[in-house]
């Protein structure tokens, strides 16, 4: 049986009681399962001998989508962490640690909607610095789901797209970022893109050799597309629609 039987399964199976309370909730646990999912396969980080996805997963959901979920969150996190185990072993990808899933009541979450944050944690495991950019997050997108913006990294013949699908994401070699670039010339934590007043922002967070934007050392910077953003040499290029 595949890891989505299994978990289906699971929830065919729950108690009758919390059963009909959750059902009566406009989120079904198909969906979360789902979203996290689509947080597992986007946040890839592409290295030469493997593929290492997320192993933590909050799901943020309205304070009232959350009471459905309230009698069994024990029984759905311990689930969905099992889920996303199995989900990981089909497809081939590694997870530094068992994987961990937490269901959270978020005010500042519309009714309705899930949000989900996954990150790669391990209390051992570090990057093994190169001379030469080795790891990409997040992984391939549908086209369906193409981003407005997005940053390019490689020479022209051989681009690879890393989508910006947050407002605000951090960028460096180690592992706690959001996008990862295993490259000697880039620190551990380097520099942060926000999203503000319809632009994109890019600011140095303290690196050793510097961020920079179109050849001018900056501390923060609008962004135009087309901008070449270099973090310590590694150019990257920012594009919009």
């Amino acid at each position: 049986m595949s890891a989505l039987g299994r978990f289906e399964s699971f929830v065919e199976n729950l108690v009758e009681g919390s059963v009909a309370r959750l059902f009566r909730s406009p989120i079904q646990p198909s969906e979360i399962a789902k979203r996290l999912e689509r947080a597992m396969e986007s946040q890839q980080m592409v290295s030469v001998r493997r593929v290492i996805v997320p192993n933590s997963y909050t799901a943020h959901l309205h304070p009232q989508d959350f009471a459905a979920f309230q009698p069994i969150r024990a029984e759905m996190e311990r689930e969905m962490a099992t889920y996303l185990a199995d989900l990981a072993q089909e497809r081939g990808f590694t997870m530094l640690e068992h994987p961990h899933v937490r269901l959270i009541q978020d005010p500042d979450v519309p009714k309705r909607s899930i949000q989900i944050v996954a990150e790669t944690t391990s209390s051992s495991a570090q990057p093994t610095a190169s001379d030469h950019t080795q790891v990409i997050t997040p992984g391939p997108q549908q086209p369906a789901a193409q981003p407005r913006a997005r940053l390019m990294l490689g020479a022209a013949s051989s681009r690879q797209a890393i989508p910006l699908e947050s407002t605000m994401l951090t960028i460096g070699r180690g592992l706690n970022n959001d996008i990862i670039l295993e490259d000697t010339r880039v620190s551990r934590n380097h520099a942060q893109l926000r999203y503000r007043a319809r632009r994109f922002w890019v600011s140095d967070i303290g690196s050793t050799n510097g961020t920079f934007v179109n050849g001018e050392t900056i501390d923060e910077r609008a962004l135009n597309d087309g901008d070449v953003i270099s973090l310590g040499g590694l150019e990257l290029t920012f594009r919009e629609a």
